[in-house]
């Protein structure tokens, strides 16, 4: 019995850990990209400016829609599918590719910090920045 009610209240408390971070993780988030740097191997990384990588400084991630549209003021931004989203109560992950390059990126929900990266041919992307929910 003492087994059975210890195993009911672990269920019901996962069940309630797991409710708050899908509901923690819902909406959108606006993400404002600080820092880029490009990485290659033998030279190492060096900062260069979202304008070199051709991407917004600023994201809108869609969770509910699975979505990331540049942000810029008087223009409309371009929208890509996010194909795959995962979170848990401290973060939210996300990953993705267009053309030849692959993307990842994680939302801290505690701090709302922002880290990514973009793997392109001979050389990679580290992105830092911070969001926050819209």
């Amino acid at each position: 019995m003492r087994n059975l009610i210890s195993t009911v209240c672990a269920l019901m408390a996962s069940a309630f850990v797991a409710t708050g971070a899908l509901a923690a993780a819902s909406g959108a988030y606006l993400c404002a990209i600080g820092e880029v740097y490009e990485c290659e191997a033998v030279t190492g990384c060096k900062r260069v400016s979202t304008d070199t990588i051709n991407l917004s400084e600023f994201i809108l991630v869609d969770v509910d829609k699975k979505q990331m549209t540049e942000v810029a003021i008087g223009e409309n931004g371009e929208t890509e599918d996010i194909e795959g989203l995962s979170s848990n109560d401290k973060a939210i992950f996300l990953h993705g590719h267009q053309d030849q390059e692959t993307w990842n990126a994680a939302i801290s929900l505690e701090t709302g910090a922002l880290t990514g990266g973009i793997s392109s041919g001979p050389s990679s992307f580290t992105l830092f920045g911070h969001c926050t929910k819209k």
